[in-house]
């Protein structure tokens, strides 16, 4: 996937002079508060569009990966190569997805170095069986597929808000379906879209950390066991899964706040922004899912947060003190969801 860099300068404005007849301390909070250009150093400011997945890969029965990058499309070809009885050309594309996880992003953990290591030996092996001709099942093939999309999570790839931000509107679009479905008595489709929305919160979880890995990664363990119990029609309360799908946007939102502070700690205006926006939009779908209420009580946060976010991404004037603020306002809102 092209990948699109963008970035953000803050030019700040500091008040000198003896004439100034305010205090040192005065004078620095009036300098916060002045407005403030925020200039790209891209040319270009559009929007970054809304996506949905080139396609679905389903392995293991149960483990959605969507084609959205790289590794993706390398795991989808050597799967198609498998199914289709040419292990030549699924060995050249196990070995190509074993490559894309040998770039190993900086600052990854020991722990995730390690099992990327350990997924490559996997694949590697994986490939030398297939071209040698050994007999490979499908279930190991589909194991390995997993493994490789798992570590791939783990390492955070999703490092540019273009990789990301176009998707932010699939996983309650695919808890949308799956409330449709339920209402239409088909539970084999209602299970699959959950398992779609889960397998973006799995997404999400890749980039998180702390106590919000921990809310994401509980949330899919939710939603993955909705599936399962769909699937076996044992899931029966339409307001319970409702409140699975409200807990899966909350955390989304959450995580989508929280880097959006980190973000700005950096100086990574427009990444800022994005996130901001990403974060107001599963916080309005989270309260949607809780009730009228809920999403009444959270417009006025929704409508301030984007309006602040588009002027980061479009580097338009702003105030240093209210994007603090309004970060700070995003979090509360998601909290009192």
């Amino acid at each position: 996937m092209k990948t699109i860099v963008l970035s953000a300068t803050v030019t700040v404005l500091t008040v000198f002079g003896a004439a100034c007849s305010k205090g040192g301390n005065e004078s620095a909070r009036e300098a916060a508060k002045a407005p403030v250009a925020a200039t790209g150093q891209s040319t270009s400011k559009s929007a970054i569009v809304s996506k949905t997945p080139e396609d679905w890969i389903v392995v293991q029965d149960d483990y959605y990966i969507p084609v959205i990058d790289d590794l993706s499309r390398t795991l989808r070809s050597a799967r198609q190569a498998f199914m289709m009885k040419d292990p030549a050309t699924a060995a050249v594309h196990v070995r190509g997805a074993a490559a894309l996880l040998s770039e190993e992003p900086s600052g990854a953990s020991r722990k995730v170095k390690e099992n990327i290591d350990l997924t490559m030996k996997q694949l590697s092996a994986l490939a030398a069986d297939l071209d040698s001709k050994r007999t490979v099942e499908a279930k190991r093939f589909d194991a390995v597929l997993a493994a490789a999309h798992r570590a791939d999570l783990e390492g955070d790839r999703l490092v540019d808000e273009s990789y990301w931000y176009p998707y932010i509107e699939e996983p309650d679009r695919h808890f949308q379906n799956a409330h449709q479905a339920f209402l239409a008595k088909d539970y084999e489709k209602a299970a699959q879209e959950i398992r779609k929305g889960e397998a973006y919160v799995k997404l999400e979880a890749g980039r998180a950390s702390g106590d919000v890995n921990h809310s994401l990664n509980s949330s899919a363990q939710e939603l993955e066991k909705l599936a399962v119990d769909m699937r076996r029609k044992a899931a029966n309360n339409l307001s319970e899964m409702d409140n699975s799908f409200r807990r899966a946007d909350r955390a989304l939102a959450q995580s989508h706040q929280i880097k959006a502070k980190e973000s700005w700690s950096k100086k990574e205006t427009v990444r800022a922004g994005y996130e901001m926006k990403a974060g107001a939009l599963l916080l309005e779908q989270s309260a949607d899912w809780a009730g009228s209420e809920a999403k009444s009580g959270v417009s006025a946060t929704v409508r301030d947060t984007r309006m602040l976010a588009g002027k980061l991404t479009e580097g338009s004037a702003y105030a240093v003190e209210e994007v603090g603020k309004g970060i700070d306002d995003l979090g509360k809102a998601i909290s009192n969801i």
